[in-house]
């Protein structure tokens, strides 16, 4: 019998849905007018590349950013980077509005800290039930800011 995990999506700031447009809308501005003046062919390939990376990877990281507890590890899906760390290292959750690069889509998040000094932001929609979540197979975890 499979036993389904509950899925925790991530929050998702407003200005964080505007990075991809503009950015995608800001290269094709300063790539497009060259590539066509040129006619060459790599610059328009070049430009097709530039496009694709700017559009697909935003989205890829906003459709597909999420954390799931399994029973040993917390796995954390942001696109296509993923990290997988054990519950049995879990010594810390607090809230955070950290700007430091994460698998998180918004600045309302919690520091899960783990291992050796190790930490990880993330920025479930549900944070109270995520902490929920957290506590029975974290019993020995300090939580902090609730």
């Amino acid at each position: 019998m499979t036993h389904t995990r509950p899925v925790f999506f991530s929050r998702v700031d407003a200005w964080i849905l505007a990075i991809g447009p503009v950015t995608g809308l800001a290269a094709v501005g300063m790539a497009l007018p060259p590539a066509l003046r040129s006619g060459a062919t790599a610059e328009v390939a070049v430009l097709g590349i530039v496009l694709a990376s700017t559009l697909i990877l935003p989205i890829w990281l906003l459709l597909d950013t999420h954390y799931t507890f399994t029973a040993d590890t917390l796995r954390v899906h942001c696109g296509p980077f993923c990290w997988r760390i054990a519950l049995a290292e879990v010594t810390e959750v607090s809230p955070s509005r950290s700007w430091v690069s994460s698998p998180a889509l918004s600045l309302d998040r919690l520091r899960i800290r783990y291992g050796r000094g190790r930490s990880i932001l993330l920025s479930p929609r549900e944070k109270q039930r995520f902490v929920e979540q957290l506590r029975p197979q974290c019993p020995h975890v300090l939580v902090t800011g609730f």
